[in-house]
């Protein structure tokens, strides 16, 4: 049977009939159907792999308190679940889970009453509650979340190697008192820690938790955190590692406030690579994540569950790359 009778009797063009049965993206759900309705109609033998997906509406639910656009990484993150689900033709809706937007026990009761067909979790950090949604709902992905023992598919980047980049290059640059901003209330970014401290024994550097700078990695605190240090400490270290892009930002104006010059005195690693860390001054070296594919990532594998339900979970850790820019040099004589 010629694909042009199934494109007269769902009433598109033969390109779009081709497209839907070979599963390129692009198609919303309800052409898709009208096709594969026509196809099935006049015999046209329909594989498991060509069926259309069941999945027409999720929902992403995350902890993060500010809105996405306020958090570049989560709202590059958002984006390409935007953006993969205006592909797929599915219906996406956002909430906070917070008290100011959704508590917990209303997500569940909302849950209950407005079913949806598959749920992102991004940045969930929650295993408690991941449970309880996955008693009301098999199909979920997690997304940027380090929780192993949740059977769960999982997407998120690849922190440990990211942070060993970031490190073994401030290394290779002659530097052995490496500072690290960081916070230990997320698993995702304990894992940089870990490979912080991991980078620095393989180069036979003493770990000193005396170089450690605790704060919630965003500006605000990273600044305040570091600008304190300063403030009341003797400068002992050339370098410092980041978590996060947002905290290097911070960092760097606290450096820069007290007359330090970077790279000249002090040289800084961020991670993440956001848009704007290229056009700082000096612009940023940092790890690379591909944000929006990671988002897009788990849409696509909420479609596959959705068509086949039994799949084996998975964890999947998308690639970190460095990015050399002007913030790193080579380390000099530490001062007195």
């Amino acid at each position: 049977m010629r694909q042009r009778e199934i494109a007269e009797r769902a009433g598109v063009s033969i390109s779009t009939v081709s497209r839907v049965l070979n599963n390129v993206s692009g198609i919303s759900s309800t052409l898709q159907q009208r096709v594969l309705a026509a196809a099935s109609e006049l015999g046209y033998p329909i594989s498991v792999d060509r069926r259309t997906s069941r999945l027409q509406n999720v929902a992403l639910y995350t902890y993060l308190p500010a809105a996405p656009s306020l958090d570049p990484f989560h709202g590059d993150v958002l984006n390409g679940v935007e953006a993969e689900c205006g592909r797929q033709g599915i219906h996406l809706t956002y909430a906070s889970i917070s008290k100011l937007q959704l508590s917990p026990e209303h997500l569940i009761e909302r849950l209950r009453q407005n079913p949806v067909d598959g749920l992102i979790l991004m940045s969930v950090d929650d295993p408690e509650l991941t449970r309880q949604l996955m008693a009301i709902n098999q199909q979920i992905v997690m997304l940027n979340v380090d929780q192993r023992e949740l059977p769960l598919d999982t997407f998120l980047p690849d922190n440990h190697y990211g942070a060993l980049l970031a490190t073994r290059h401030l290394i290779a640059n002659g530097h052995r008192r490496i500072a690290h901003i960081t916070w230990f209330e997320r698993r995702t970014i304990q894992r940089r820690y870990e490979a912080y401290k991991l980078a620095l024994a393989e180069a036979d550097i003493p770990y000193d938790p005396g170089l450690i700078i605790e704060a919630r990695i965003n500006a605000e605190n990273a600044y305040e955190a570091l600008r304190k240090r300063l403030a009341t400490q003797e400068l002992d270290f050339t370098a410092v590692f980041c978590a996060n892009d947002i905290a290097a930002i911070g960092a760097m104006r606290a450096l820069q406030e007290v007359g330090l010059r970077i790279p000249d005195d002090v040289s800084i690693v961020g991670f993440d690579d956001l848009a704007t860390t290229a056009f700082l001054s000096p612009p940023l070296t940092t790890v690379r994540i591909e944000r929006e594919e990671l988002g897009a990532l788990a849409v696509r594998r909420l479609i596959e569950r959705s068509n086949t339900p039994n799949l084996t979970p998975i964890r999947v850790e998308i690639a970190a790359r460095l990015v050399e820019r002007q913030s790193v040099a080579r380390a000099k004589a530490r001062r007195k």
